[in-house]
């Protein structure tokens, strides 16, 4: 202010104010608003709160990507046959079985009720049309977009909170929010992105409980404990690969352990205790009974019979309301004439007057016996009377009785019921001879024995024709044989083999049944029959009471430890070949997709597909991270520093902490036997661009203190570090929205191709597009 200006100036007294009519001289006005804007710390306005404008601008780009044209197309894609299935069974609260935890299909069929839906449709098939079904799918994928929408503003969170700078965590945002994968994913109805949303939050959360290791035990320290524990617990209650997120977090608190502890520290063992069971409750507690509180949601809303009965023990089945064996379970009898159906095939066993060929296409002979085979459909070839091993005229005197249908008193019936590990015969009803296995190789698989009947006067086949009634989870040998909830194991006393099913037809001389024979392995589960029905016997309300009065309880974690044995075993069989599988080490290099629909009228699909550009430049960035920390630990070696202690320190914990979950949610994928698919790699290639950004500003941001924000919505106190780090964040943010684009008619299927177009997005011979000529 020069010496006129000061006189024209008149500082008002303490009691003084300006009145209306009183004008602040121009010059001071200049200055009070060039101060206001810049703030007294000379900080424009838009620098300190760039922090917020920068999680608007990703929110609303992401918003905008995850959202555009949501309502096409409208027909079921890819897996919405399933989660949109499940879905409408909750709705409908019928049992259903799946190898993934329950928490995301509820939140899908939270949607869906929130809308009115009533889940009358089962989303049969891929390309199933909605609009005519009356399926409230937008509101169902918009609902779902939710959890996609949220992937890249949570990721701005967590690298801001990490301690880094706006352009490094808006950098990081975009990436996500342009990945081609992640866009697909987040707009249909599908559990991945509920899955990662829940992951990025447990991370993020984790992030705000270790900034606060200095003030331990306080308010915001618990309550950001306990949030980390619920969203682990809301991860793995999505999908069990929620597990790698809880070894994330987990390495972290051992590592966090381990500080602490250390007695330069100051830190009593009183306190040390504090920590551990504080981080044990938290960490390990909460998630554990969120894992088992969802699950008993899940009991209780699914307490109606459904297509999931099948897979669980009798006992399971009978609590659900409806169930067939509620209805049909009634005492198997010596001389009752019964029908096995396979549980896992399905079939029937039967039997007929023909034989097996003398020779079977391997050249090998067989013993031309009476065919023993597994049928679709259960006819008169199909009952079997069960008979006790030795001729007892008590036995024969009681079978004529009941033949010539005379009334016998409930218990002279009982002494005659079947139990486990009763030696018994089965009798083919129509061709009147005893079902047998003996030491000849099966027609189809040579390593196990050929079933056949015999006469029931061949003494020289009596031993091979005793058969050992096995239930599973008998207790003792007081438990019954039952029709529907029994399962057993038919074992051949001699021979110790079970019989045995699968699904390979038999040629044409067996009319395409499958074929039946003796299993070496006879405790294996595949090895488990029922008994259907007792042919003549109707129930009657009488004995369908009696039926439900002796159904015994099931207790809430008696059902959780059944189905989750369940869910492990059967993820584990997913080992059939899908034309579209891949093997991880490809997933970072994005050498293939999966094909979720395509409209073959108007030449549409979608394809999923990461961003090339930004999978090769994020593998470019972890490979230059490992190169980095062996650079600055060979110069630790020989006593020269080449970076600045704090980023050092920053690159050596906030990096390694993203290099390490980027590990642990990829790794583990290599030790599985399962078929595996890119979507699985989703999760990791989210860590894999955070990591690009940790490079970036290790690269252009050299003063933390001034460039980093201490909150993801807190003041800024420096923007742009430099001319080339702007350019640079520009070029890749450019090269990662272009490719998107070009990849977008794949992501949205809203746009025809060519043939022309379709080879042009082939960047390699290895992405199985549709169209192609």
């Amino acid at each position: 202010m020069n010496a006129s200006e000061q006189q024209a100036y008149v500082r008002p007294s303490k009691d003084s104010r300006y009145n209306s009519d009183e004008k602040i001289p121009a010059t001071v006005q200049n200055m009070s608003s060039k101060a206001s804007a810049r703030g007294s710390d000379g900080i424009s306005s838009f620098v300190r709160n760039s922090s917020k404008y920068a999680f608007a601008f990703v929110a609303t780009l992401s918003f905008l990507t995850r959202y555009w044209k949501i309502w096409d197309p409208a027909q079921v894609v890819f897996d919405e046959v399933h989660f949109g299935k499940f879905a409408s069974y909750y709705l409908r609260r019928q049992y259903y079985f799946d190898v993934h935890p329950p928490l995301a299909k509820m939140l899908i069929a939270l949607g869906g009720w929130l809308v009115g839906y009533d889940g009358h449709f089962l989303f049969e098939k891929i390309g199933m049309e909605y609009v005519s079904n009356g399926v409230p799918y937008i509101m169902l994928r918009g609902w779902v977009a939710i959890f996609g929408f949220a992937l890249p503003p949570l990721v701005y969170m967590i690298m801001a909170e990490s301690g880094y700078s706006v352009l490094a965590s808006v950098l990081a945002a975009l990436l996500v929010t342009f990945d081609n994968a992640l866009v697909t994913q987040g707009r249909l109805i599908l559990l991945d992105n509920i899955m990662i949303f829940f992951m990025l939050a447990a991370v993020y959360a984790y992030i705000r409980f270790f900034k606060l290791r200095y003030k331990a035990f306080s308010a915001s320290w618990w309550t950001w404990l306990l949030a980390t524990g619920a969203m682990l617990g809301c991860v793995v209650s999505c999908k069990l690969v929620g597990l790698f997120t809880i070894s994330l977090i987990g390495g972290a608190v051992l590592y966090d352990l381990w500080r602490i502890i250390d007695i330069r520290r100051g830190t009593t063992m009183t306190e040390f205790a504090s920590h551990f069971i504080a981080r044990a409750f938290g960490l390990i507690a909460v998630p554990l009974t969120l894992y088992l509180t969802f699950f008993y949601i899940h009991f209780a809303i699914l307490t109606k019979t459904g297509p999931g009965d099948g897979y669980h023990t009798a006992q399971f089945q009978m609590q659900l309301k409806d169930n067939h064996m509620t209805k049909n379970s009634f005492d198997v009898r010596y001389g009752d004439q019964i029908s096995f159906r396979h549980r896992d095939t399905g079939v029937y066993l039967e039997s007929s007057s023909e034989r097996y060929p003398l020779r079977y296409e391997d050249q090998r002979i067989s013993s031309q016996g009476q065919q023993v085979t597994g049928a679709k459909k259960l006819t008169d070839n199909g009952f079997w009377m069960i008979k006790p091993i030795h001729d007892i005229p008590e036995f024969e005197t009681f079978l004529s009785r009941r033949l010539a249908g005379e009334d016998i008193p409930e218990d002279e019936l009982n002494e005659w019921n079947v139990y486990d590990a009763d030696l018994v015969q089965l009798e083919h009803v129509v061709t009147g001879t005893n079902l047998r296995t003996h030491d000849v190789a099966s027609p189809m698989t040579p390593t196990n024995m050929e079933f056949t009947t015999a006469l029931l006067n061949d003494t020289k086949a009596y031993d091979d024709s005793l058969w050992q009634v096995l239930i599973d989870g008998a207790k003792g040998n007081s438990t019954q044989l039952k029709t529907s909830s029994s399962f057993v194991r038919l074992v051949s006393n001699k021979h110790g083999v079970a019989a045995w099913t699968h699904k390979k037809k038999l040629p044409e001389w067996g009319h395409e049944n499958q074929e039946i024979n003796g299993n070496k392995k006879p405790d294996e589960k595949s090895n488990l029959w029922t008994v259907t029905q007792i042919r003549g016997h109707k129930a009657t309300a009488e004995e369908q009471e009696k039926i439900k009065k002796k159904i015994v309880p099931m207790g809430f974690l008696s059902k959780y430890v059944e189905l989750q044995g369940l869910m492990i075993k059967h993820n584990n069989a997913l080992t059939t070949v899908h034309p579209f599988q891949s093997t991880p080490i490809t997933w970072p290099l994005m050498t293939r997709g999966i094909s979720f629909w395509t409209n073959n009228t108007e030449r549409k699909q979608i394809y999923l597909l990461g961003n090339p550009i930004g999978y090769w430049m994020s593998d470019m960035a972890m490979a230059m991270y490992v190169a980095v920390l062996v650079v600055i630990e060979l110069c630790r070696r020989r006593n020269e520093d080449i970076v600045d202690p704090l980023v050092k320190r920053h690159l050596l914990r906030s990096g390694l902490f993203i290099a390490f979950a980027w590990l642990a949610h990829y790794f583990p994928f290599f030790l599985m036997g399962r078929s595996l698919f890119l979507h699985h790699y989703l999760p990791a290639s989210i860590f894999a661009y955070m990591m690009l950004a940790v490079l970036y500003q290790v690269i252009f941001v050299q003063e933390y203190p001034r460039y980093v924000v201490r909150r993801w919505n807190g003041r800024a106190r420096a923007l742009v570090p430099s001319v080339a780090a702007v350019a640079t964040l520009g070029a890749i943010v450019a090269l990662q929205f272009v490719t998107f684009v070009h990849f977008s008619p794949l992501v949205y299927g809203t746009t025809g191709l060519t043939s022309e177009q379709v080879n042009a997005r082939r960047w390699l011979p290895t992405y199985d597009l549709h169209f192609q000529k």
